[in-house]
């Protein structure tokens, strides 16, 4: 589960937008998100929802897909 995040809103040209998630201190990036897929991630912390993240054990670093759990 995520307890912050970033959005990067304005990548360096040539490279996709993306969010980064800090899940048990570890940073771990969703590349290329959906526009829909960040405004949900930043209202799911706005309103103190949980915000899970899945990783490949292969590249832990990169996540997989986010899950945003609605309570």
């Amino acid at each position: 589960m995520a307890d912050a995040f970033i959005n990067v809103v304005h990548p360096l040209q040539g490279h996709s937008r993306h969010i980064i998630l800090r899940i048990n201190g570890q940073l771990r990036v969703l590349q290329s998100p959906t526009p829909d897929a960040l405004v949900e991630v930043q209202q799911a912390f706005a309103y103190q929802q949980p915000v899970i993240g899945v990783w490949d054990t292969q590249s832990p670093h990169v996540l997989r897909s986010v899950r945003i759990q609605r309570v």
